[in-house]
């Protein structure tokens, strides 16, 4: 049940935008941008990232969530990163 909550909380933040979400969300795409799990998927189409650049497009390895709404929750990384 966890997982549906950070799924939709992403989701809900990476269309309504907040100031404080976006700035935690930075910080974490500098991390992942450089993570060796990263990588880029068929979201590079379909999900522009104006703020996160650095992970456009890009999905993380471990659990294949598109990074710009995973990194716009509260859900840990599982490698323990953030």
């Amino acid at each position: 049940m966890d997982k549906l909550k950070y799924i939709l909380e992403g989701w809900t933040n990476y269309t309504f935008k907040s100031e404080t979400v976006e700035l935690l969300a930075k910080d974490k795409a500098t991390i992942c941008a450089t993570c060796e799990n990263a990588r880029i998927s068929i979201w590079d189409d379909v999900l522009p990232d104006a703020t996160l650049k650095e992970v456009e497009g890009m999905v993380c390895g471990i659990c294949n969530c598109p990074l710009s709404t995973l990194l716009r929750s509260a859900k840990p990384c599982k490698l323990g990163k953030f």
